[in-house]
């Protein structure tokens, strides 16, 4: 029998880092369920991140470039050296900077097959150069991939971005991670009462999630003057100290929880009474499915893909992004309903059950990936049976 000495086929996942959040805990999964018989590397242009032991621990290499500078023009070079070097199959970007730089170098080294996820849009009041790179982009890529239908359906209408390039492919998550978490001890862990109410935001400290709209409603419940309900915010980012500021301006500081970066997600997403996002803009957010995977009733704002998922008062609440007001009275509400929390948060897990789980995700990213080489498809991973 003759023997074919040719590699298997290698697909680059390119990302800016790897902190993490949605994106990159969407990435990690995406490998746990990758194709057989194809070879597959993590590329990060600025920096590494706490995500990059995970990848190694599933057998998949991570190089990292660093970009010198915001301009570092050079870096397009570096990377389509690799590529080449590395004879790439499939690039398939991720965030904004892999997206702009990764994407070109891509096409310089000569790479057959191009992709690009949007995982967010873009604040409609900011970023026209951003939203003008992103259309000239998406003519170096076979396809431009949205995280929601939303997200899709705005890269055509606004952006301009051509039917033909566009694919809407939803993001889901590991059903396994949120079955069997019972949030026990953190009340206990943070020096809380038995009995406190609980809510809690997960998420990137950044303009986008709005915090200070978060904080500006806790400060109008009759819970909080009372002390009798307490806010997890869990993350990291730029606006740390601003946010602390202002919490501190608002008075707070009693109320208002910084964890940081956790590995426990899930256990802490388990202990709250209802999941809360404040957002101006969104995708599809990785930590609302999480929440609503948990059973939890969650309340969050009307943007992006959010609408897609959560059905006002079916398996959640919606309000407008920036109405303090309205945010704050329908949490107090949810906040004295017990019932309505269990009943929301039980439509919440069926929804995810039914349209998100990460292995449907996987499947189209194998598939996209697959028919770009002229392969045949792969088997579909097999569906996550959550434990109820």
């Amino acid at each position: 029998m003759e023997r074919s000495d040719k590699p298997m086929p290698l697909i680059v996942h390119m990302i800016d880092e790897l902190p993490r959040d949605g994106a990159e805990m969407l990435l990690v999964d995406l490998m746990r369920l990758r194709m057989p018989g194809y070879r597959y590397k993590i590329a990060c242009l600025i920096r590494g991140g706490p995500l990059e032991q995970e990848f190694e621990q599933l057998g998949v290499p991570v190089k990292i470039f660093g970009r010198r500078n915001k301009f570092d023009l050079g870096l397009v070079l570096r990377v389509a050296a690799w590529l080449r070097a590395e004879k790439a199959d499939v690039v398939h970007t991720h965030l904004f900077t892999a997206d702009t730089y990764g994407r070109l170098a891509a096409r310089i080294a000569g790479v057959p097959a191009v992709f690009s996820t949007v995982h967010n849009i873009v604040n409609p009041w900011k970023g026209a150069g951003r939203k003008a790179i992103d259309r000239l982009f998406a003519k170096l890529s076979t396809a431009v991939v949205g995280c929601s239908e939303e997200v899709t359906q705005t890269l055509a209408s606004r952006d301009k971005i051509p039917a033909s390039k566009l694919v809407s492919i939803p993001n889901g998550i590991d059903l396994r991670k949120f079955s069997s978490f019972s949030g026990t001890g953190v009340r206990e862990e943070f020096g809380l009462p038995a009995d406190r109410q609980l809510i809690g935001v997960v998420g990137r400290l950044h303009e986008q999630k709005a915090h200070g709209d978060l904080f500006r409603a806790l400060a109008l419940l009759p819970q909080v003057r009372a002390g009798e309900l307490t806010c997890l915010v869990v993350g990291t980012g730029d606006l740390l100290d601003s946010l602390k500021q202002q919490v501190k301006e608002l008075g707070l500081e009693t109320t208002v929880l910084f964890t940081g970066m956790r590995k426990d997600v899930p256990r802490l997403v388990a202990s709250l009474d209802a999941f809360v996002m404040s957002s101006h803009w969104e995708g599809l957010p990785i930590a609302l499915l999480e929440a609503m995977a948990s059973s939890k009733a969650v309340l969050c704002t009307r943007v992006g893909g959010i609408p897609d998922v959560v059905t006002d008062g079916d398996n959640g609440l919606l309000v407008d992004a920036g109405d303090v007001a309205g945010f704050a009275q329908q949490l107090g509400r949810l906040l004295q309903d017990a019932d309505q929390r269990l009943r929301l948060g039980r439509r919440a897990r069926e929804t995810v059950i039914a349209r998100f789980d990460v292995s449907r995700t996987a499947a189209a990213y194998n598939q996209l990936h697959s028919q770009a080489l002229g392969l045949p498809s792969p088997p579909q991973p097999a569906l996550v049976a959550p434990t109820e």
